[in-house]
């Protein structure tokens, strides 16, 4: 019986000496992985994890296992990037509640990407080796919405040396109709040339056609900062760009982007008025205002929105992120008559990895980078993180506005397409200020629900569509905006409600800041006073409409 437990003991040893140890000190087998792109042949880049039967993920080259994902606090720093084929990027949890050091709590237990049943994802050059012993390996390999994602089993057993080939086809061309994908919101410095290249690689292996880095202030400075701004720091690889914005001001009142931005616009002397940080960021020519984290009305949203968006200072918000869409506030502020355009932002490294989110903008079959920031400011986007979205009203794209007259027909057409491997789409929906116009879904499990109808127009309104896949994969478009002599976009019916919960909050704030003893307070008091003006005034014509139509 000692002698047994002294051999028990000594093997416990053993296995445990052998589990810390590199793959490559013990037998393992060479395995080394090619991914090619399906229509030109060549190696390319993309996001991949490789699990054992075991669950565990192994790392390349050593087939190391994955201990922990990586931390939101290397992207502070900056990762820099290797060109050695075998350097991955950062190691992205993709499921299971976050803390912030990994990804969002906001998630809660979505997948980050809906396709992606992989715990994490990492970057590779597409062209690596990787350790593995004699055993079953799955292997999962994605680039971005517009590729057919892979899953792959292979069985080691023995060998030293294995050669696996992975072709990654695309199920739709988008740039090839026009639009082009792009990340609103992604926080890494620039400072390096080697920041630049991690983050135009890691573009390439998500296929993600536009990254804005924004660097990120609050009132003790800033951080991931940005070498510069402006076309002079903007850095490129064929058809993949990196421009530098801000995410700023940042307070109790809602985080404000700024894209395509010439310098950073800052100023703590007035950093809660933000209709003045509009100012300064719309006085840099081809700048654009947004607001962050509508998707989930979080970071402050409802105390700082219902008071800023009357300013007309806002180009676009942030419609998808974290897998969630916020339909039913987006709808709210149409009725008041806003125009405002859909974007997506993944906010990483807080969301999983960029692109899990995508604002794509239609601006042509070549990508001109200005033009991908004048076309999202004219509305021309839709937002996805599995499905394709098409919209027209008389053959015009979503942001377009239309005159029409009362009792006029238009014809509207609405596609959502997808894959199986992406999301199988179960409704499609068309939506105006009048609530739900037509829901198409999808019995038989087609690749795509179509919208072809006319609609008599007898006043003015909005339009947008939106869908859902069977794995929560979400697509929405930005609205068309159809006016009937001349008259806004509200509903007189919806809108009254809503300019009562406006006016809520306002009334919340300003208690906040009563007696208004200092500047800063006296400045609120004075933009709340300005917002509450344009609700009473907004009541007042929706009144005295729906008086005249009695």
């Amino acid at each position: 019986m000692k002698m047994k437990a002294t051999f028990q003991f000594v093997h416990a040893i053993i296995t445990a000496v052998q589990l810390l140890l590199p793959l490559s000190c013990l037998h393992a087998a060479n395995v080394q992985v090619r991914l090619l792109d399906a229509e030109t042949s060549r190696v390319t880049p993309a996001m991949v994890c490789i699990t054992g039967a075991d669950g565990q993920v192994r790392l390349p080259p050593d087939g190391r296992v994955m201990t922990s994902p990586s931390s939101t606090r290397e992207f502070y720093t900056g990762v820099e990037f290797d060109p050695d084929p075998n350097w991955i990027g950062p190691v992205r949890k993709m499921q299971g509640i976050g803390n912030n050091d990994d990804r969002s709590y906001v998630y809660d237990q979505l997948p980050s990407i809906p396709y992606w049943k992989e715990p994490v994802m990492y970057q590779t050059s597409g062209d690596f080796s990787i350790q593995l012993p004699a055993s079953e390996w799955r292997i999962a390999v994605d680039r971005g919405l517009e590729h057919i994602p892979v899953v792959k089993t292979i069985t080691i057993a023995g060998e030293s040396e294995l050669k696996l080939q992975i072709e990654l086809e695309r199920w739709i061309n988008l740039p090839a109709n026009g639009w082009w994908s792009g990340d609103v919101h992604v926080h890494h410095p620039t400072l390096k040339d080697s920041h630049r290249q991690f983050l135009l690689h890691y573009a390439r292996a998500c296929d993600l056609h536009v990254v804005n880095a924004l660097e990120m202030g609050h009132h003790q400075g800033t951080d991931f900062k940005q070498a510069g701004f402006g076309e002079k720091f903007r850095v490129h690889d064929g058809d993949y760009w990196l421009a530098s914005g801000q995410e700023e001001p940042r307070s109790t009142f809602g985080h404000i982007i700024g894209l395509n931005t010439r310098a950073l616009a800052r100023d703590l002397a007035t950093y809660d008025f933000y209709d003045l940080a509009f100012k300064r960021i719309h006085e840099q020519r081809g700048a654009l205002v947004g607001f962050a984290h509508f998707s989930w009305n979080g970071c402050d949203l409802p105390r700082g929105f219902p008071w800023y968006v009357t300013t007309g200072g806002l180009d676009f918000i942030e419609l998808l992120q974290f897998s969630k869409i916020n339909a039913i506030d987006y709808y709210d502020y149409l009725n008041l008559g806003f125009q405002l355009t859909a974007a997506a932002g993944s906010d990483a490294p807080w969301g999983s990895t960029v692109g899990e989110v995508r604002t794509f903008v239609h601006c042509g079959q070549s990508l001109d980078i200005d033009s991908w920031f004048q076309n999202l400011k004219a509305g021309h986007t839709f937002v996805s993180n599995g499905p394709a979205l098409e919209f027209t009203i008389d053959d015009q794209l979503a942001g377009s506005e239309l005159a029409r007259k009362a009792g006029d027909k238009v014809s509207i057409k609405a596609r959502v397409l997808s894959n199986p491997a992406i999301g199988i789409p179960t409704s499609l929906t068309l939506v105006g200020n009048k609530g739900v116009l037509l829901e198409v879904v999808n019995p038989g499990n087609d690749p795509s629900l179509v919208i072809d109808m006319e609609q008599p127009i007898d006043q003015s309104q909005w339009l947008v569509v939106g869908a859902v896949c069977d794995n929560n994969a979400l697509a929405h478009s930005s609205p068309i905006y159809v006016k009937v002599d001349d008259r806004p976009t509200w509903c007189p019916d919806r809108g009254p409600d809503v300019i009562r919960r406006q006016l809520e909050s306002i009334a919340t704030i300003a208690r906040e800041f009563t007696p208004a003893s200092d500047a800063r307070a006296k400045g609120i008091h004075e933009r709340l006073n300005r917002a509450r003006d344009y609700y009473q005034k907004l009541l007042a014509e929706m009144s005295a409409y729906s008086l005249s139509k009695q």
